[in-house]
């Protein structure tokens, strides 16, 4: 049938939960790396963080959650917003973020991930946007060639460390 892409209402955010801890669990799994760094949240914390990090950007007038909806059943999501630019390229005077993006394990392959894309591109070019970041975690090299396929470059690595050092 393919994926059908809708905005999502604020009020319905908890909608989003279960493909949250789906997509912490894949990071988990594709960054084992950084458990040196110390514990993961436990899903329930984890939600509760990111579900109050949506809240708060879906506040502003440039940012929405897309679905992807399959009939009527969420197979996924996009949280895109727009922020001021750096100074160093001329991309004009903002840019957009896709935040999230996930797809559930029983929907990869199926289009939307690339609907999802597409529709947050859409709506980002509707805002005066005329590129994005996107941020994938450390080892999911199944996403980046996703994106790279979709025509992203790579633009900022960020690495993480412990402010304290280790002791000797």
């Amino acid at each position: 049938m393919g994926s059908v892409i809708c905005d999502l209402p604020a009020a319905d955010i908890d909608r989003l939960e279960g493909l949250w801890r789906e997509l912490l669990a894949h990071h988990l799994a594709a960054a084992p790396h950084l458990a040196a760094l110390g514990p993961a949240r436990d899903p329930a914390d984890s939600w509760r963080v990111r579900r109050a990090q949506y809240l708060q950007w879906l506040a502003a007038r440039q940012a929405a959650v897309l679905v992807a909806q399959d009939g009527g059943r969420l197979v996924g999501y996009a949280m895109i917003r727009v922020v001021d630019a750096g100074g160093s390229w001329q991309w004009g005077d903002q840019v957009g973020v896709l935040e999230t993006l996930v797809v559930a394990g029983s929907a990869r392959g199926s289009g939307a991930g690339r609907a999802l894309l597409a529709a947050a591109r859409e709506r980002l070019a509707e805002w005066g946007a005329q590129v994005m970041t996107i941020s994938v975690i450390a080892g999911n090299e199944v996403a980046l060639r996703f994106y790279r396929r979709q025509g992203a470059s790579d633009f900022l690595h960020t690495l993480i460390m412990p402010v304290r050092p280790p002791p000797s």
